[in-house]
Parts: C-alpha cells; structure tokens; sequence
C-alpha cells in the first residue's frame, strides 16, 4: 500500500478555496473590513513569491468567523462547499483519486488551507484524512491562533511524516501531487513527486529533474 498525498488547491481544485472563501464571507452577511479581499489578495502574492507570514494570513482571514460557534461555522462552511467548492472540483481530480482507491492506496489530502476547510473539503471529495493548517478554538470559537506544526513549505514534510508515523506506515512508497513550488520539501521527499499544472517555477523544476508533470484541467 502507497501513500498518496494532494495538495488542494489549484490541484485537485480549480483556483484557491482559502481566497473562494474569503470572497464568499465579503458577499455574505458576516462583518468584513471594506479592504478585505484587497489585503487577502496582497497575502496570496506573498504565498505566491514564497515570503508568506503564515500566521498573519491567518488571523486576518479567520477574523470574519471570530463571532461563529461551532454550530453556525459548520453550516456556513457547508454551504460554501455546495455553492462554491462543488463549481471547482475537477472532473479529472476525482478520477485520479479513483485511481488511487483502486490500488489500495491510503490517500491524505494535505494543504496550507486551513482545517476547518480542507477536512470537510476533502470529505467532500472522497477523502477520508486530510491534514491542513490548525488552529486554535476556545469554547467552540475560532481564535486566530495556530496550533502545531502548520502544513506550508517545510512544515507540510514534518506533518506527512507525523501522519505516516501515527498510522502504521513509512514514507518510502510515497504520492505527492501539488501544482506549487511552495511543495517542493514534500515533493523532494516522495518517491513519485508528481507536478499538477505547475507554476513557473515548479515546472521548471519538474522538466529539470524528470519528475512527471500532468494537467487536471
């Protein structure tokens, strides 16, 4: 049996479901500063460029939810799935992870999104362990706090290996499908680093080490 990672975004879905969900609360009812998605869109250049401040990013992104219990952030996340998610998932992505099911293969979405959105994203998808960015919660209430070890860049490597350890496994039959060079830690580590519709630079680095490169578009 293999490990399969995926990354979310811009793999197994089409665009961003972190920057999807921050233009879902500004159309929503919940209270935004008027330079929200401006800000937000600042962050997703950090990420891009690879400078990301994690930690900001995420409290200034989660602060929508701050007013939310557990109740109400359930069902709004769940509606954003069905009005939004569902208009990104990728007809070949759930063939892949079919592919993957198939061969008896244990699949992990793993993403620098969030949990409270990559877990019921990937239930969604038919994915049954997802790792993403923790977070703090304080009787029921999101606080904007990270907690543990967050799965970007290095950290998504650290995370793979904790899950494989707690589940029995190694790391040595390893997937790993991503489309962003912020992964190259966890692609470097995997037997079979697998680039989905690559950045610039992931692309070429996947041309220059022979590692596969495919489109899910």
């Amino acid at each position: 049996m293999a490990l399969a990672f995926f990354d979310l975004d811009n793999t197994l879905v089409a665009g961003d479901t972190a920057q999807a969900f921050s233009e879902y609360m500004v159309a929503s009812a919940l209270p935004t500063p008027d330079d929200f998605l401006t800000v937000n869109l600042a962050y997703m250049e950090d990420y891009d460029a690879g400078t990301l401040k994690l930690d900001e990013y995420m409290h200034y992104t989660l602060s929508p939810l701050f007013t939310l219990d557990e109740t109400q952030r359930a069902a709004f996340i769940d509606e954003f799935i069905n009005k939004v998610v569902k208009g990104m998932a990728l007809p070949k992505a759930f063939v892949l992870l079919e592919q993957h099911k198939k061969a008896g293969d244990e699949l992990i979405i793993i993403s620098a999104t969030g949990t409270h959105l990559v877990a019921p994203i990937a239930a969604y998808l038919g994915v049954k362990h997802a790792l993403g960015v923790d977070i703090e919660y304080k009787e029921g209430f999101i606080t904007g706090k990270l907690v543990g070890t967050p799965t970007f860049r290095e950290g998504k490597v650290i995370r793979a290996q904790q899950w494989a350890k707690a589940n029995g496994h190694t790391m040595d039959d390893t997937y790993f499908y991503s489309d962003s060079h912020n992964d190259l830690p966890l692609l470097e580590k995997a037997r079979f680093p697998i680039a989905v519709d690559p950045d610039q630079i992931l692309e070429k680095t996947a041309n220059e080490r022979s590692w596969k490169v495919m489109s899910l578009r």
